[in-house]
This record gives structure tokens, C-alpha cells and sequence, in this order.
């Protein structure tokens, strides 16, 4: 239990000083929580081409600014962890597929006007 309120605090930390160091938006964070969202369940899946595919699309995106690569890289953990914890199953590789789409759908549109 103490450990969820530390990382839960240590999320919030991460956020705030992401949005104030870097000034990204919410709308901008949202979008790199979802795609390491989603990365953490391809990784669970073995559903390498999806994470390839992600992380081009980051790479390609986003401003190169190290924050945001951690904010991936810290989502991705927590929901590659989450998805053990529950015993999540599998969604089919095409139902990832398409959500991986939208994301980077909604990616491309939030970063569209930063400087790279």
C-alpha cells in the first residue's frame, strides 16, 4: 500500500516538473501517458512491431528533450507492471494496432506546432 501513495507521489513530482520545466501541456502529457500506455501492453504481448512503431512515431514528434522521453519510458513501466499485477490478457494484435493509430494520431496533432 505505502508503496502505490510513493509512486502515485513520485508520478505527480514527475508531471508537475515536466510541465513546469519543459512547459508541456496537459493535452500533451495525456497523449505520451496513453502510447506508454500502450507500450507497456505490447511489450506484455510480444507485439514488437507496435513498439517500433511507437516509438518512431516519438522519435519523429517529439521535441528532443529528455523529459519526455522519460515520461514515456516511466509510463511504460507502470503499465507494463499494471498489466502483470492484473492478469490482464492479450487484446488482439490488430485491436492494438488501431489503437497504436489513434495514438499517434493524437501525437502528431499535440506536438504539431513545437520546435524539434
Amino acid at each position: 500500500m505505502r508503496y502505490k501513495w510513493h509512486k502515485s507521489c513520485l508520478l505527480a513530482l514527475l508531471f508537475t516538473f515536466t510541465v513546469n520545466a519543459e512547459s508541456i501541456t496537459e493535452q500533451q502529457y495525456s497523449v505520451i501517458k496513453k502510447m506508454g500506455d500502450l507500450n507497456g501492453i505490447a511489450l506484455n504481448c510480444r507485439y514488437l512491431n507496435e513498439t517500433q512503431r511507437m516509438k518512431k512515431a516519438l522519435v519523429a514528434a517529439l521535441p528532443k528533450i529528455r523529459q519526455f522521453g522519460e515520461a514515456f519510458d516511466t509510463e511504460t513501466n507502470t503499465a507494463f507492471l499494471k498489466f502483470i499485477e492484473q492478469k490482464s490478457s492479450c487484446p488482439a494484435e490488430d485491436r492494438l494496432s488501431i489503437d497504436v493509430d489513434q495514438a499517434i494520431i493524437a501525437l502528431d496533432r499535440a506536438f504539431k506546432y513545437q520546435q524539434k
